[in-house]
């Protein structure tokens, strides 16, 4: 952005619009002349000015957090192709009758158990939706960042636009000034004369009136200066108790015409305008959803796995038995003698933590397949709102488009008429100028009145003040035309390739 600053420096250089800012004019013997002009020391510079405004505007910032959000959109969309994983732990407690899941008989106890558990899965196919979904992704964040370059170069160009009035308007109070400085010494010749008796009332009260106007075009001129003044510092957005003078520019007058008829540049001008480029951006990301609804027909193939163990207070071993006593279980035959066995007491042990974990250890691993059959025919919808999205995309280019080609268009013939304007009234400004020299010159030698030379002084300041509004017309108009053909923005795709 620096550079395309230090370009709008060149392109006012260039355009030859801006004659001799570094002068101002003053009225000798009533004539409008350059005269040397003091810099000013204050460094609010168009290139400072255009800093400001690119760091303080809201629109700009707002623009950056939507293309932070595109960004992280798509970051996501390149996490989603990797591997789901996830994990659980649970500590259960269980009371009263239930089954015993290691003998499988009913007990009744309280039963402190543990599951642990660890499941991924890893999709292999989804119609493609994943590999869309980050395309479109990318288109998107591709079309924020055009929107922000888009708003960046309107920003600068409003401010240039700005600063530019206000160079118009601080050179009309200059003239306005100067104008009003002749009125002055008019105003007091003539009232020498009329003191010593060599002109009658009507004449002084002409040139009361005259001085009057001329006081009150210097306070328009005054307060049209101010107010663009106003107009700068709120673009840029300095706070309203900061102090603000934006410096005087010197740019160079050349004469070199226009290098492109309007087709030419109609021609030139779409690759290197951000919106256009958005507008791109935002139709092959339609394209890209298009294609991701499309592949949610298909069936869904994913893989997936687990890892498993439990505990549980009832795990129990034998650690131990004695012999308790005998129970009778029948008599031998021919000696009837009683037969015996021994009756066992175990003892028993839960099983340890670790030992419950090794010994409960489960893995599964397998293939999972998802085919959609009827869900009310949702998908069905979903392409269909996709391709009306995507032809809604289409037709926003060919506007965006449209509104380009006309816009540069127009712009070109402004640029045409302004510079028609321009020399028409700088022919009309040395007209004037001649005639009010030579009405001075009767003057003076007494063969001309007052009044002829008043109504030649006054046609020569309206034609100055009009060359002035014809010259920074042309100024902008040249601006706008050298805008459009700045180099073009970097290639995106270029860009985050590496994303």
């Amino acid at each position: 952005m620096q550079n395309w600053i230090f370009r709008i420096l060149a392109v006012l250089s260039f355009s030859g619009s801006l004659i001799s800012m570094g002068q101002s004019t003053a009225r000798n013997n009533n004539n409008l002349e350059p005269v040397a002009f003091a810099d000013g020391i204050s460094d609010w510079t168009l290139e400072r000015c255009i800093q400001q405004a690119l760091s303080q505007n809201i629109d700009i910032q707002l623009s950056m957090l939507s293309e932070e959000q595109a960004a992280l959109a798509f970051e996501q969309a390149t996490r989603n192709f990797g591997p789901e994983l996830g994990g659980s732990v649970g500590q259960f407690y269980q009371s009263g009758r239930s089954i015993d899941r290691f003998s499988n008989q009913f007990v009744q106890s309280t039963i402190g158990s543990n599951n642990f558990q660890l499941q991924g899965s890893l999709l292999l196919f989804n119609g493609l939706q994943n590999q869309n979904a980050r395309k479109q992704a990318k288109q998107n964040w591709m079309a924020s960042g055009a929107d922000l370059e888009s708003i960046r170069l309107s920003v600068t160009l409003q401010v240039a636009s700005a600063f530019v009035l206000w160079l118009q308007s601080n050179e009309l109070e200059i003239a306005a000034a100067s104008v009003l400085n002749g009125s002055k010494l008019q105003l007091e010749r003539g009232q020498k004369i009329y003191d010593v008796g060599g002109s009658n009332q009507g004449a002084l009260l002409s040139l009361k009136a005259q001085y009057a106007s001329d006081l009150a075009n210097m306070t328009n001129a005054q307060n049209n200066k101010i107010s663009a003044s106003q107009n700068l510092k709120q673009l840029i957005r300095l706070p309203a108790t900061q102090t603000f003078e934006p410096a005087m520019e010197n740019f160079a007058w050349s004469s070199t015409e226009f290098p492109l008829n309007a087709q030419e540049l109609i021609d030139t001008i779409l690759e290197r305008r951000p919106d256009y480029h958005a507008a791109q951006y935002r139709c092959f990301a339609a394209k890209y959803a298009c294609r991701s609804a499309k592949g949610a027909l298909f069936p869904i193939l994913s893989l997936g796995g687990s890892l498993g163990s439990v505990y549980s207070s009832n795990a129990k071993f034998i650690d131990g038995y004695s012999i308790s006593g005998f129970t009778p279980i029948g008599r031998v035959q021919g000696s009837n003698e009683i037969v015996e066995i021994p009756e066992y007491t175990y003892s028993m042990q839960t099983k340890a933590f670790r030992n419950q974990l090794g010994d409960n250890f489960g893995q599964s691993l397998g293939l999972n397949m998802t085919i959609p059959i009827y869900s009310g025919l949702q998908r069905n919808t979903q392409l269909k709102n996709a391709n009306l999205a995507w032809n809604r995309a289409e037709l926003n280019l060919e506007r965006t488009k449209q509104a380009i080609e006309n816009e540069v268009l127009s712009a070109y013939n402004n640029y045409l008429n302004a510079d028609k304007r321009y020399l028409a009234n700088k022919e009309n400004v040395d007209l004037q100028q001649q005639n009010e020299q030579s009405v001075l010159q009767r003057l003076n030698a007494g063969a001309a009145s007052y009044f002829e030379y008043q109504v030649a002084n006054t046609n020569y300041v309206n034609a100055y003040q009009n060359f002035i509004s014809a010259k920074y017309e042309r100024s902008f108009r040249r601006l706008v035309l050298d805008f459009y053909l700045m180099p073009p923005i970097a290639d995106y795709n270029s860009i985050k390739t590496h994303k």
